[in-house]
C-alpha cells in the first residue's frame, strides 16, 4: 500500500474551507484514498497543524480556541487511511538529522519529517512548501501535492 506523508500545510489547507487551496487538497486526499494510499502524520506534523490553527483562532474566546483545537485534531485523526507515525529515538538517527539540515539545508524540524518518512519507509510526502525541493532532487520520496 502506498504511503503519503502529510505535511502540516497540507493539513491545515485542508481544514480551513477559506483557504485558497482548500478544494485542492480535499480533491488530492479523496483520489487518493480512492486508490488505497495510506496517510502519514507525526506528533511533530500535529504540533504545527495545532501551532498555525491556534494562531489563526486568535479571536476566539479561550474556551473556544481550544474546544476549536480538540474538534480539527480529531477530525484530522478520524481522517480514513490515516496512521501516526514517528521518528526513530536511536542516538545514531539524531545525528542524522544535523546531517540532513547540512545536506539538503533544511530547518531541523523539516529534517525530522525527512527521517521520519525515511524511517517508516514512506514514499511521497505532500506539502505545499518549497523548504524540500533540494531534498527531491535526489529522487528519495517526493511528490508534491501540486505537481501529483
Amino acid at each position: 500500500m502506498p504511503k503519503i506523508f502529510l505535511d502540516s500545510n497540507v493539513l491545515v489547507y485542508y481544514k480551513d474551507e477559506l483557504s485558497l487551496f482548500h478544494k485542492e487538497v480535499l480533491s488530492r486526499l479523496e483520489e487518493w484514498m480512492r486508490s488505497g494510499t495510506m496517510f502519514c502524520i507525526s506528533p511533530l506534523v500535529l504540533d504545527e497543524f495545532l501551532y498555525v490553527l491556534k494562531f489563526r483562532y486568535k479571536d476566539k474566546k479561550k474556551n473556544e480556541i481550544f474546544q476549536s483545537l480538540k474538534k480539527a485534531v480529531k477530525e484530522i485523526l478520524e481522517v480514513p487511511f490515516i496512521e501516526l507515525v514517528n521518528s526513530p529515538t536511536g542516538l545514531k538517527d539524531q545525528i542524522k538529522v544535523v546531517e540532513y539540515m547540512e545536506k539538503y539545508d533544511l530547518c531541523p524540524r523539516d529534517a525530522y519529517h525527512l527521517l521520519t518518512m525515511i524511517y517508516n519507509k514512506i514514499d511521497s510526502f505532500a506539502t505545499f512548501d518549497t523548504d524540500f525541493n533540494k531534498v527531491f532532487e535526489d529522487k528519495l520520496i517526493y511528490s508534491n501535492i501540486r505537481n501529483i
